[in-house]
């Protein structure tokens, strides 16, 4: 009883530790949480009495929490933030003040209502551990709530509650939880998802960007937000997972062909041929591999090159095509995403051999007005000219152009330093000065340059394919592996072909260098499987296995007629049904035969007082010659025992002062248990 008035922070503190970990609260909202709970604390620590003071600091909260709404409905925008700060405002106004029982009720309750604005807002794996550790708090809680009024009426020291058995209800409300994990599902709302997150490559961090600006000044750092996990057909040999990373090796997400000064943005490109495959329509399909999608900024699919695409996309979400040759979302989506992917090439156009054409587009001439735009060079374009006229004179086709001009190029240095970003006219800088840049200038520069010999060429943002995670078993992709190249037109071969004149990039470091890549990777692997194997479950995966099991109970129905155990009949639920009763009624006779076992574990049961549950040895050897009479007290039937045999009364008077101290004064059972084993043997059955 000594730490009971501490038990009342746990609500507190494990609900601001579970709100504090969805990420959807700006860093000083989590801090300024923390105040009126940390003060509370103080308080506790310093046993000050506040209870005078009590009207003058509601009056307190009062006002901070007038003053603070217009800066969280400006700056959070939302309801469910200023809800929240109110919740922390007043458990801590009431952790600080004297509290008695019901107060103390109050507490837990707005602990429980704080937890419930974490359940509905994120479903990761660090939520589990929250759920987990306030299930054993609330558990303790409740126990001390209930224990302390019968502990004070006790005689002697007031012993401690106990606290085993919170472990033992957190273990019983996680099998309930599990036997109801498949029939309920669990909801995520993107309630202001990436908060504080980069700005991509628009700003100072890595990242896709639906426009390329190469004027802006200043390095680019890195950014390790995790933007897909790319998981190969399940049984993929170590050679075809090779494979496969060939053909994924660049991700394309928005083509920009207009170049407006130093700026470039999308045009009305056409997106290639796509669609979708139902749930139900695989096996006409090749393996899929699938990519599980992060909540990002921006609503663009990177998919890889393929000539017909085919994936199936979540239950509820809607893909779009839009602007620059993209594939969308319909709107942004708040969690994790995930899409099984058919048809790349050289699988479903199996005549195109070439190594270099596994990355192609197919479009035919002419471009009609995009004719004019895919040829402008803008005020680079003298400059660029006379790069590639020095780099490979005379008139060559538009395949050995471009791979020539890309082989001068990746002589460059590949550098985030962004040291041509701000010149007056930053490709002019990055060829004829500096020669160093990052991929925005070679894309650029390798554009510029095939257009100014007549080619059509154009930038493409996307991602590279990350590294293979072996923790995982799939390959990762991050912030860090966008990625800008070319793509230009083969009128020989009627297609877009792909080249990529960026020297290729350090790999990075922090996820496959040293122990702590290697935490970083383990512990994404265990989120990944977390999030496919337990979050999915609620989804899609559910829905399917519900039409599974009404599919499978369907044609069970439809059968004419079954025979099982001798029993013939022409009503299969009939069989379901003796099977679930003769199943229940086993389950019931072991639960019936073990009630002792597991009703003393659970604390309960027992004939009278605690301390009766150990005799329940001499009270079967007992019962048919001296059974406890209604009304007749413990010790009462010991010592009519005695009666019967004189030489035991100074062992059985032993034995009710064991029990009694077992019943009554907390004492441990073990003692009680020796003394029974040993009277048992004196008494006949």
């Amino acid at each position: 009883m000594k730490y009971s008035r501490w038990t009342d922070h746990l609500p507190a503190w494990l609900a601001y530790g579970a709100v504090a970990t969805t990420g959807i609260y700006e860093p000083w909202e989590v801090a300024w949480m923390a105040v009126p709970l940390g003060a509370a604390a103080g308080v506790e620590v310093a046993r000050l009495d506040l209870g005078r003071w009590r009207r003058w600091l509601q009056a307190l909260v009062i006002v901070i929490l007038v003053m603070e709404i217009p800066i969280l409905r400006r700056q959070s925008g939302g309801l469910l933030a200023i809800i929240v700060h109110l919740l922390f405002m007043l458990m801590g106004t009431r952790l600080a003040l004297p509290r008695e029982l019901p107060q103390r009720r109050q507490l837990l309750l707005m602990g429980f209502l704080l937890f419930l604005t974490t359940a509905v807002s994120t479903a990761d794996l660090e939520f589990m551990a929250w759920a987990l550790a306030w299930v054993v708090g609330a558990c303790i809680v409740l126990l001390q709530q209930a224990w302390e009024p019968s502990a004070l009426l006790r005689r002697g020291p007031t012993p401690s509650p106990p606290y085993a058995l919170a472990l033992r209800w957190t273990l019983a409300c996680l099998i309930m939880a599990g036997g109801f994990f498949v029939f309920l599902p669990r909801i995520t709302l993107g309630l202001r998802p990436l908060p504080w997150s980069v700005s991509a490559f628009g700003g100072s961090a890595a990242g896709l960007s639906e426009s390329l600006d190469l004027g802006r000044a200043g390095r680019i750092s890195g950014n390790g937000d995790i933007v897909m996990h790319i998981q190969p057909p399940q049984g993929m040999s170590p050679e075809g997972i090779a494979a496969l990373a060939d053909r994924l090796a660049l991700l394309r997400g928005v083509v920009l062909e207009r170049l407006e000064e130093s700026k470039w943005i999308p045009g009305d490109t056409p997106r290639g041929t796509w669609s979708m495959v139902s749930a139900g329509n695989w096996a006409d399909q090749e393996a899929p591999f699938e990519i599980s999608l992060e909540p990002s900024n921006t609503t663009i699919l990177a998919l890889p090159y393929g000539d017909h695409l085919k994936f199936q996309s979540p239950r509820g979400t809607e893909i779009t095509s839009g602007k620059g040759a993209t594939i969308r979302w319909a709107y942004a989506q708040p969690g994790r995403q995930h899409l099984n992917v058919f048809g790349l090439n050289g699988r479903v156009n199996p005549g195109i051999k070439e190594p270099q054409a596994r990355f192609w587009v197919r479009e035919s001439q002419p471009f009609g007005p995009r004719r004019a735009a895919l040829l402008y060079t803008g005020m680079d374009g003298p400059v660029a000219r006379r790069f590639a006229d020095r780099a490979v004179p005379g008139e060559v086709p538009p395949r050995e152009l471009a791979e020539r001009l890309a082989g001068q190029l990746r002589g460059f240095t590949y550098t985030l330093e962004n040291p041509s970003g701000g010149a007056a006219n930053p490709i002019a800088d990055f060829l004829e000065n500096s020669r160093a840049g990052h991929c925005e200038y070679f894309a650029t520069s390798l554009t510029l340059m095939l257009r100014s010999r007549g080619v059509y060429a154009r930038v493409v943002n996307g991602y590279r394919l990350g590294p293979w995670s072996n923790e995982g078993g799939y390959f990762l992709v991050t912030q860090n592996e966008a990625h800008s190249w070319v793509e230009y037109y083969d009128p020989e071969a009627r297609f877009w072909r792909v080249a990529d004149p960026t020297p290729p990039a350090p790999p990075n470091a922090a996820l496959t260098q040293g122990f702590m890549g290697a935490v970083q990777r383990w512990v994404d692997a265990v989120r990944f499987k977390w999030d496919r194997h337990v979050v999915r479950f609620s989804g899609e995966d559910q829905v399917t296995g519900f039409d599974w099991a009404s599919a499978r109970l369907s044609a069970l129905g439809r059968a004419k007629s079954w025979k099982w155990g001798g029993i013939k009949g022409s009503a299969p639920p009939l069989r379901f049904s003796l099977m679930v009763f003769l199943t229940t009624l086993a389950l019931g006779g072991v639960l019936w035969r073990t009630r002792t076992f597991w009703m003393k574990r659970m604390g309960a049961g027992g004939d009278g007082p605690r301390g009766l549950i150990p005799l329940k040895p001499l009270l079967r050897r007992t019962r048919q010659t001296f059974p406890p009479i209604p009304g007749e007290t413990l010790r009462g039937w010991l010592l009519r025992l005695a009666g019967e045999k004189p030489e035991r009364e100074a062992a059985l008077r032993s034995l009710a002062a064991a029990a009694e101290s077992v019943a009554y004064g907390g004492a441990t059972d073990e003692k009680l248990k020796n003394l029974v084993k040993a009277e048992v043997a004196h008494w006949k059955a």
